[in-house]
């Protein structure tokens, strides 16, 4: 079995972070479930997700891939001809 680290972020969000890989998987490249040898708490930091929510990039491009908050309050606009 591959050997992971369990690491929560202070956002709830979690990640399974491979420690070491087992003889399995690097003969066949296949992942095992999870076997969580350490769980880590990072109190202090959030995921990139949520740090984006925080504060929103100001790349110019960035609007463009922002999807909206709610489907529902997405109104479509007539196409003007």
């Amino acid at each position: 079995m591959c050997n992971y680290i369990y690491k929560e972020l202070s956002c709830q969000h979690h990640y399974h972070l491979v420690e070491s890989w087992c003889p399995k998987y690097i003969e066949t490249e296949r992942r095992c479930p999870p076997t969580i040898v350490s769980k880590q708490y990072w109190g202090d930091d959030i995921c990139a997700a949520c740090k984006e929510q925080q504060q929103p990039s100001n790349h110019p491009w960035a609007k463009l891939i922002q999807r909206p908050e709610s489907r529902m309050s997405y109104t479509p606009q007539p196409l003007r001809y």
